[in-house]
């Protein structure tokens, strides 16, 4: 079991080139290398040999290499079910699959498997507790994905009903749940000039659906003289994005991550992924813009996403 976790986790192991300071760099190759199902074939294989001499060729290779891949694999495939984006077929296409059904962080598919997967460390491994319990933990993930997999279905048609009946005329548009569950989804519809946002709950009232429109101002990344970065940030946000100007900064939206504030519409206090590209010294600059620590209420950002969730929405106009 220590052998997985360390193989589950190793893809993310790019955050050691990546690190977290750098958005730039962060954007380029998070999700990157290390998460393509091609490049973790072939360092799995390596990985797997090592591992094989570690362990005196007391386990055998074959076993090695298929506990190796099944969990490297495991990690970019549930990878693919977030938002985010993963290059799971580089190094013969850039591109970045999303299927857009979980939430990055999601307590009701995470926490129940932690439980069955810590309960069967108190059984040993030649068991058929341990066994049982680990085959449950493999069927509930399984079963889940398939659930919220539906339950995507489901909101889709909601929010382009909702769509329709607003009149809302977008050229693409996408559905993504909202952060630690699988009740509160957002969809984000956009076309040329306007962005369209909404949430919707299983628990909101049938068909009230509120829709906050955004002029997008795409000419400014358009026109902007640092063209390399913007192409960057178009591709990173898939052309869900919205932008604004003040004096020499730019900032950029990435519309598809989301709101972390249900309560307020006003771009610099609403959208998780926020980027500035502004000039130091005659040197364009990107930096992540993101509210002050000491001004996160954690307590009450929870509670505003619990009501959220339960169907409480601000009586605020939009």
């Amino acid at each position: 079991m220590a052998i997985g976790a360390l193989a589950k986790t190793f893809p993310d192991f790019d955050l050691f080139y990546t690190g977290l300071d750098d958005p730039r760099l962060y954007v380029c190759h998070h999700r990157g290398h290390t998460h393509s199902l091609i490049w973790e074939t072939i360092y799995g294989i390596l990985l797997a040999y090592l591992f094989y001499l570690i362990f005196r060729k007391k386990v055998s290779f074959k076993s090695m290499l298929i506990t190796w891949l099944f969990c490297l694999y495991g990690h970019s495939l549930l990878d693919w079910f977030t938002n985010y984006g993963t290059r799971l077929w580089l190094p013969f296409t850039n591109e970045s699959f999303a299927l857009n059904t979980i939430a990055i962080v999601d307590l009701v598919f995470t926490v129940p498997m932690l439980v069955l997967s810590v309960w069967s460390l108190f059984y040993s491994n030649k068991t058929t507790k341990r066994f049982q319990l680990n085959r449950l933990l493999l069927i509930y993930c399984i079963s889940y994905l398939g659930i919220i997999s539906l339950n995507k279905l489901y909101m889709n048609h909601v929010f382009k009903k909702s769509m329709e009946e607003n009149g809302i005329q977008a050229k693409k548009f996408m559905t993504n749940p909202t952060i630690l569950n699988n009740i509160l989804w957002y969809a984000n519809a956009v076309n040329d000039s306007m962005a369209y946002v909404a949430e919707y709950s299983h628990f909101d009232v049938a068909g009230n659906i509120r829709w906050t429109a955004y002029p997008r101002r795409m000419y400014l990344a358009k026109n902007h003289p640092d063209q390399e970065d913007m192409k960057l940030l178009n591709w990173f946000s898939r052309g869900y994005s919205i932008c604004d100007q003040q004096g020499d900064t730019l900032h950029y939206y990435a519309i598809k991550f989301g709101k972390n504030n249900f309560q307020d519409t006003a771009l610099n206090k609403s959208f998780v992924f926020h980027y500035e590209v502004y000039l130091d010294h005659g040197i364009w600059k990107f930096g992540f813009k993101e509210s002050p620590r000491d001004n996160i209420n954690f307590k009450q950002a929870v509670s505003e996403l619990w009501n959220r969730m339960m169907g409480y929405q601000s009586s605020k106009p939009d």
